[in-house]
Order: C-alpha cells, then sequence, then structure tokens
C-alpha cells in the first residue's frame, strides 16, 4: 500500500539524493547540535539517511522563505521508518526538553513528521509546487504546480 507525503526544500535541493547529510540541513546552520541528534535518532532507527515528509492532508501553516519548493511524493508505506510528533521534536532539538515522541507504526500527532528512507525515486514524484510569499509572514500562495504521473514521470 502506498501514501501521498510532501516535502518542502529550496530550489536546489535533490529530491533523488542518494543520501541526505544532517550537516548540511539549513537547520544544522542554526540549532545547536542539530546533526548529532539527527544522527542519533537515525542510527536508533536503524536508517543511514532519511527524508522528512508530512502527511499530503496536513498542509504547513507556514512558508519557510528557503523553503519554497513542495514535492508531492507517492512511496509504499515499507519506507516509512518513523512517524515523529513534531512539536516534541521541535522542544527536543531546542534543548526545552530531554526526549521526543515517535512511533515506528502508523500515528498521528498534532503535527506529524513522516520519515521515510531514501533515496526518493523519480517516479515517486506526482508533482512539484511552487509557492511565494503574500501578505505577510505566514500568508503564501501557490506559484505553479507540475504534475508527474507513469506517461509523464519525474525527470531531472
Amino acid at each position: 500500500m502506498s501514501i501521498r507525503v510532501t516535502t518542502r526544500h529550496s530550489e536546489d535541493f535533490d529530491i533523488c539524493a542518494e543520501s541526505l547529510e544532517p550537516e548540511k540541513s539549513p537547520y544544522a546552520r542554526g540549532v545547536r547540535d542539530y546533526a548529532a541528534k539527527v544522527k542519533a535518532f537515525y542510527q536508533q532507527l536503524g536508517v543511514r539517511s532519511a527524508m522528512w515528509t508530512t502527511p499530503e492532508a496536513e498542509r504547513p501553516k507556514h512558508l519557510e522563505t528557503q523553503k519554497t519548493i513542495e514535492y508531492v511524493l507517492e512511496v509504499d508505506e515499507r519506507k516509512v521508518v518513523a512517524y515523529v510528533d513534531e512539536s516534541s521534536w521541535s522542544d527536543y532539538l531546542y534543548g526545552k526538553r530531554e526526549d521526543f515522541s515517535f512511533s515506528k507504526t502508523p500515528r498521528q500527532y498534532a503535527i506529524t513528521s513522516i520519515l521515510i528512507t531514501t533515496p526518493v525515486t523519480k517516479g515517486e514524484v506526482k508533482a512539484i509546487r511552487r509557492y511565494r510569499r503574500t501578505n505577510g509572514p505566514d500568508r503564501y500562495e501557490l506559484a505553479e504546480e507540475k504534475l508527474f504521473s507513469a506517461e509523464k514521470p519525474f525527470c531531472r
């Protein structure tokens, strides 16, 4: 069975990269021990690399200025390695708590991140959406959407 998820990134992000290094994440520059915490979590999950996604039905509340590209993915559920409570993960990253909540089986939190194994294949990319900011920091709109299918696969 497959699930549909979204993930947002910068314009130059390679969605099909074999491995994603936490040190290269934009968060690594602003969050102390970010890469070490992510790597420790991946080790606990038994994976070298994962992509952080959200259920397609959970629309992000704001637009990070450096992440204006959203990929819609359709992946086999076997690629999912964890469901993470994003609120507790964020507090954990910023040192506000000692641990965070996650599950290796399907679980929904107020804000859920779904970690999938990398790489993402071109056939798993179903759409690319570009967003732009409108009136204010938490207001944005869809500027462009490209759809992909088996007949018209994603190619980069």
